[in-house]
């Protein structure tokens, strides 16, 4: 990694990061009240449109980022060495033995993680008497079909674009803690929100960086994300 300094077009596509990021929600605000489909939810309306406007914009933020970044890009556009080693950060509990990898903290983080994004999906949005378990199930493979897309637009803006954009300018620390920045920040207005979501989100965001950063590969991130995203629109779709 050699340190060269910000250059304005480093600023300007950290800038169209940020942008981006905060555009997605003002588009999901803008699509609650759409309605392409008479024959479906006001939920699956806004999925349909705001899932398929978002993955055209990441496209075309993609090709972008290609043409100016490509080969930072090809580095980090792959899967990666999901069994890289792990780099210790003792104080979020980080300490791997000897034999663990990224495997094995993958893994583990996913489970956990998970588990606490159910938590806070629960007590932030579900109302157990509401709460339609056969029209879940009905509905599950479209979750899982929007997750995948939003864990993709995501993690491509607010976590690989920022890698890209800033590795061999920053140190690795430092480009984690900005993406878990932007990512965490737009949160409080998101899903789960409040306080406790930019403080969750923030700390993910950190997490999916580092990933990226130590396994050269968006892996780890786009699988952990896109666990959550099945619990997050699962949730919305059968609550609203």
């Amino acid at each position: 990694m050699t340190n060269q300094g910000i250059s304005y077009k480093e600023i300007l596509l950290l800038f169209l990061i940020v942008s981006l990021t905060i555009g997605l929600v003002l588009m999901g605000d803008y699509f609650q009240n759409v309605i392409l489909f008479k024959n479906l939810s006001k939920p699956l309306n806004h999925q349909i449109i705001y899932q398929c406007s978002s993955v055209l914009l990441t496209g075309i933020f993609l090709l972008f980022l290609y043409v100016i970044k490509k080969d930072m890009f090809l580095t980090y556009f792959r899967k990666g060495m999901t069994d890289a080693p792990i780099k210790p950060v003792p104080i979020v509990g980080i300490r791997p033995k000897p034999h663990e990898n990224w495997k094995n903290l993958g893994r583990n983080f996913a489970f956990i993680i998970s588990m606490v994004t159910a938590a806070l999906v629960y007590f932030q949005l579900i109302q157990p008497s509401n709460f339609n378990y056969n029209h879940f199930l009905k509905l599950l493979p479209l979750s899982l079909i929007f997750a995948l897309s939003n864990a993709f637009v995501e993690e491509m803006i607010t976590r690989f674009g920022v890698v890209v954009v800033l590795q061999s300018l920053l140190g690795d620390k430092y480009i984690a803690l900005i993406s878990g920045f932007i990512f965490g920040f737009v949160h409080y207005w998101g899903n789960p929100g409040g306080v406790f979501g930019v403080i969750f989100a923030g700390f993910l965001g950190w997490f999916l960086a580092k990933s990226i950063l130590e396994t050269k590969g968006v892996f780890w991130a786009w699988l952990i994300h896109f666990l959550q995203d099945i619990i997050i629109i699962s949730a919305l779709l059968n609550i609203q």
